[in-house]
């Protein structure tokens, strides 16, 4: 069961409560606003269930911090406001389990709070690898990835590290010690390099040793940050936030160069660059919406787009595995290694039965289309010689009365 994004926003000034309720409704949440600790206790006793927690810490009935600790117990990652900026508050707050906390004066408050909501939401998805071979320092790292709701995937030493990347491939972020037995910290970030980019995944060096060649020594080797030993627990959270979104905004970057902005299929550049890849024997198919201009016509360029939204999700749905593109216009290619238990030929005939059969829903009615197709497979050709066969038999689908799979 997917829980509700629901924010509870606990705050007793009225001032205050309202831009911030709307604020998390902006980044898509629900706001659940409470202006006391006797409110929040009824919240947390009913069935509700929340996402997050944006919390003043002084309320009327709660003067030093009272209303978290029935957070933390509620498993609610806190985000903490306080008008109190002094070092004993601050301490006092940074000792409990938070995910942060911000100065209420301080002028980007609110800016730094939507960034912070938003990455509770993302965070369970993305996974972070430490590596260090002090369990100390890997409970203390677990401890605070958690807070901030990462998964978290733990080495010993290089070699481990070295084998769960090729385990999970999706791993975002790696914490790297430099003083490991065998392979130190350094050496192991050039490694991870010729596996990953930096489009793909962010490391940070971390070190105890009071040497100010350690930080251009880890960034020459391949990372993107460098820690000292001890840090604070502000500004371990400040680094990894900063690089988690250098990555994204990166991979959102080669995304949007690789995508066809209304289908999120690849695009034509991309087809051509992925197609270099592949190895062995493959095959290639045009398809083509029949009489997509009457659509057009009939109905408004909306839902032409409507349609070829449609088209896209069938095709990914039926070529999970396929490089899938829209070439243009109406017009898409799937390109996939030859499979003996369930050919490219027998899954087109399924997909063009499947939107034979459908109805798409705009707002100006239901519309039915169907689609034609041109399929030609060979072992490593030309693939501009291979997309001009299988245009040719995409011309005879349509010259043979259109909703048809032409493979010979």
């Amino acid at each position: 069961m997917k829980i509700p994004k629901r924010v509870l926003v606990i705050e007793d000034s009225t001032m205050l409560i309202r831009p911030v309720c709307r604020m998390v409704e902006e980044v898509g949440f629900e706001a659940v606003p409470v202006m006391s600790l006797a409110e929040l206790e009824q919240q947390l006793a009913s069935e509700a269930r929340f996402s997050a927690a944006v919390a003043d810490y002084c309320l009327p009935d709660a003067p030093s911090g009272e209303a978290l600790p029935p957070l933390f117990r509620a498993g609610i990652p806190t985000i903490v406001l306080t008008a109190h900026n002094d070092q004993q508050t601050r301490d006092d707050i940074l000792s409990m389990p938070v995910v942060d906390y911000i100065p209420k004066d301080s002028p980007s408050a609110l800016d730094y709070l939507m960034r912070m909501l938003k990455r509770i939401d993302r965070n369970p998805q993305i996974k972070v690898l430490v590596v260090d071979d002090s369990h100390t320092t890997r409970s203390l790292l677990r401890d605070y990835l958690r807070r901030h709701l990462y998964q978290v995937l733990e080495a010993v030493d290089a070699e481990e590290a070295l084998q769960i990347l090729r385990e999970h491939s999706d791993v975002s972020l790696v914490l790297a010690d430099y003083g490991m037995p065998g392979m130190d910290g350094a050496q192991m970030t050039s490694a991870i390099r010729r596996l990953y980019t930096h489009t793909r995944l962010a490391i940070v060096g971390i070190s105890v040793q009071q040497d100010k060649t350690m930080t251009p020594r880890f960034l020459k080797a391949g990372a993107d940050d460098y820690l000292q030993k001890p840090f604070t627990f502000e500004e371990f959270t400040c680094r990894i936030t900063r690089n988690i979104e250098f990555v994204e905004n990166l991979m959102t970057l080669e995304h949007l160069a690789h995508a066809d902005p209304l289908t999120g299929l690849s695009n034509r550049r991309h087809l051509f660059e992925q197609v270099q890849k592949i190895r062995g024997a493959y095959g290639i198919a045009i398809i083509d919406i029949d009489h997509f201009k009457q659509i057009n016509d009939g109905f408004g360029h909306d839902v032409g787009d409507v349609v070829i939204q449609h088209l896209a999700d069938r095709l990914r749905e039926h070529f999970p595995r396929a490089i899938v593109a829209r070439f243009g216009g109406e017009e898409f290619v799937v390109l996939m290694k030859r499979d003996a238990a369930h050919p490219l030929a027998q899954r087109l005939e399924e997909l063009r039965q499947e939107v034979e059969r459908e109805e798409v829903d705009s707002h100006k009615g239901t519309v039915r289309y169907t689609i034609s197709i041109g399929m030609a497979a060979a072992t490593a050709p030309d693939i501009r010689e291979l997309l001009r066969l299988a245009d040719e038999r995409l011309y005879k689908a349509k010259q043979n009365g259109r909703n048809r799979v032409c493979a010979s």
